[in-house]
This record gives C-alpha cells, structure tokens and sequence, in this order.
C-alpha cells in the first residue's frame, strides 16, 4: 500500500459512492463473473485476525468500473474481507462518475483500476492499494517490455497468461 502523494477522498467521494450490493446489482458488463468472483472469495484466518487487530474504525474506497477484469478479480476478495472485519466499511465509486478522484491515485502516472484507498476513523488518509497484486503487476510490465502493448485482435492472447495467474491466485496475493 502507498501513501506517496496521494490525496484523501473526501467526504462528498465517500457519500456519492455505493454498497457493495447496490454496485453488484448494477454491474452491467461481466455480470456472471462478478457474480462468481463474489460467491468464490474467501479471506483467510491470517488476514482475519489482522482486520479484528486494526486500532480503530476504517473506511475503503474502491475506485473501479464493471467492465474491468482485474477489478473483477480483486475486488470481491477485496470486499469479503472488508466485511469480514466488524469496523470496516466499504464502498464503491464509478469513475467514469468521478474522474477527479482515480486522477490523485495515478498508477505511474497512469490511471488504472481498481484502487482501493483507506481512511481512519477521522479521515486521515492511510493509503491505497491498485490496481494488481505487485507479482502480478511486475508480470504484466515484463509482458509490455518484451511484446509491447498488444494490436486489439490479440488482446485475449496477451491477457490469458494474466487471468490464468489470478485463477490460481485465488485472492491470496491480493490480501
């Protein structure tokens, strides 16, 4: 997680954003693989017993899209184990809606999604997190550096090796 000049989300970001079911009864794009991701996440005795250990209440913002397959994958592990810890509360917010806030949490200077940004209990900022598990992200820019971006009829080729590590991931790196 980073704190590296980053900006708090405010209260107004925090308000307009929504509940993890309102989002999921709104996806539109990759309905049944949100469906599926969120039915299969499991957070594990380690990361519960790190969440029941927080000092204080905590909020997480999740700045995502439904179209995303990254975001697909991590952001119902995300969630359970935000709603496995008895002081933490999640919500979700479209940037397509809010632009100005994934503008303060660029990945290398480029937006990406999900990000997950938590707050204390008086609104100071602690970090965020996105947009992959950071093996994940080095396979990624390793994949870039060799075969540059791929040519749009070869997007699934080049995403597969991604979405094969996430498979057998299972949400354990993410946490």
């Amino acid at each position: 997680m980073t704190t590296e000049g980053t900006v708090p989300f405010t209260n107004d970001e925090w308000d307009a954003a929504i509940t993890w079911d309102e989002y999921l009864a709104g996806v539109t794009k990759h309905v049944d693989l949100w469906r599926h991701h969120a039915e299969q996440a499991e957070v594990d005795e380690i990361t519960r017993a790190r969440l029941a250990d927080l000092p204080g209440p905590r909020q997480v913002l999740i700045l995502t899209e439904d179209w995303c397959g990254d975001a697909v994958r991590s952001v119902p592990v995300i969630v359970a184990a935000c709603q496995a810890a008895t002081d933490v509360e999640v919500r979700l917010l479209d940037i397509t809606e809010r632009s100005e806030v994934i503008e303060r949490h660029l990945s290398k200077g480029a937006k990406a999604i999900p990000v997950a940004i938590v707050r204390d209990g008086d609104g100071n900022d602690l970090g965020w997190w996105g947009p992959r598990p950071a093996p994940l992200q080095a396979m990624l820019r390793r994949q870039l550096a060799e075969k540059g971006p791929p040519a749009r009829d070869e997007i699934g080729k080049f995403y597969a090796p991604i979405m094969g590590w996430y498979k057998k991931d299972g949400g354990k790196t993410t946490l």
